[in-house]
């Protein structure tokens, strides 16, 4: 997709981790960007907004820079202290309490619609889409309001799978 803004949601039944991504040779979170958390009680319009925020932020960086994001560390670093300070926050006794029932949605947009991907967790630390173009994959339009975009985005998660007992 050209000229397309990304962001990962996570979601584990307590909390959603909004995280804004940027692209160089491969996707990464943002390291200028601050993730979101949210409470589930999120309403969907709150959901959407924060959404649609974090899709705001995205950017391309040129190989030079991204290699250069790449050897300083700082997204694994960032990563790490995101998690430990969710651990902590929320009561987490260890990582693998707090990412055993995390469902994750890949969301890509550009001028006229954002595309929801639910994925299949397939382990503690990873995922994969679940195909390139099947029916659990969720389009909208970019015109939406923030409500409609925060309940396709929970419509997203409902359709994750798992492997992770």
């Amino acid at each position: 997709m050209e000229d397309a803004f990304r962001a990962t949601v996570y979601f584990n039944g307590d909390l959603y981790q909004i995280i804004t991504m940027a692209q160089g040779m491969l996707n990464f979170a943002d390291p200028d960007v601050s993730p979101q958390i949210l409470m589930p009680t999120t309403t969907d319009a709150e959901l959407g907004g924060a959404l649609r925020l974090a899709l705001s932020k995205s950017r391309q960086v040129t190989v030079p820079e991204f290699q250069e994001i790449l050897k300083s560390g700082i997204v694994q670093k960032n990563a790490k202290e995101r998690q430990a300070l969710i651990m902590q926050r929320h009561g987490y006794k260890n990582r693998k309490a707090m990412m055993r029932k995390m469902a994750c949605c890949w969301i890509t947009a550009d001028k006229a619609k954002i595309e929801i991907k639910p994925t299949h967790h397939k382990n503690i630390d990873g995922y994969s889409g679940i195909s390139n173009d099947g029916p659990e994959i969720i389009f909208i339009s970019t015109n939406s309001g923030d409500a409609e975009l925060g309940a396709a985005l929970k419509e997203g998660f409902s359709r994750c799978t798992s492997a992770v007992p």
